[in-house]
């Protein structure tokens, strides 16, 4: 088969796309780590604040996610994403804090339902929402926040 041929083209597709895909996951892979050391700050300080301290769970919330939010930035631009660089820092910056307020309008939204409306207890419903805003982050972290710095944002 020659190299313009459409079977040999759909094998050169195929293989970008897995290429593709493997950085997407060793990305993700990357990010998960980082989202582990990070839910373990905001959890430990969530604690903290809310069973030792007698903070609302609301309250307990919005600093441990505060605390949390930073952890994320720079464990993601350091380690996840491999940004060295001090330039955009700002600009990095102002992009994950759009993002931290979605993704906490989000997670605050969940945690009331799963608390409030749902009857579960503080410690479960704020672990079931942050999973499920954990690959809307990423994405909007790979895709938007520090997309310029792969070159193609």
């Amino acid at each position: 088969m020659s190299a313009g041929t459409p079977m040999s083209s759909g094998r050169a597709g195929a293989a970008a796309l897995w290429g593709v895909m493997m950085a997407w996951g060793a990305h993700l892979v990357r990010y998960l780590i980082a989202g582990g050391v990070t839910v373990l700050t905001d959890f430990s300080v969530y604690w903290l604040l809310h069973s030792l301290a007698g903070l609302w769970y609301l309250h307990a919330h919005f600093v441990s996610r505060t605390v949390g939010g930073v952890v994320c930035f720079l464990l993601n631009r350091h380690f996840t994403f491999s940004i060295r660089k001090t330039a955009g820092l700002g600009g990095d910056a102002a992009r994950f804090l759009v993002l931290y307020a979605m993704s906490f309008l989000l997670a605050s939204l969940l945690v009331y339902g799963f608390v409030s409306v749902l009857g579960a207890g503080a410690f479960i419903g704020k672990f079931l929402a942050e999973c499920l805003v954990v690959l809307f982050n990423y994405t909007v972290m790979k895709y938007w926040v520090m997309a310029r710095w792969r070159g193609d944002g």
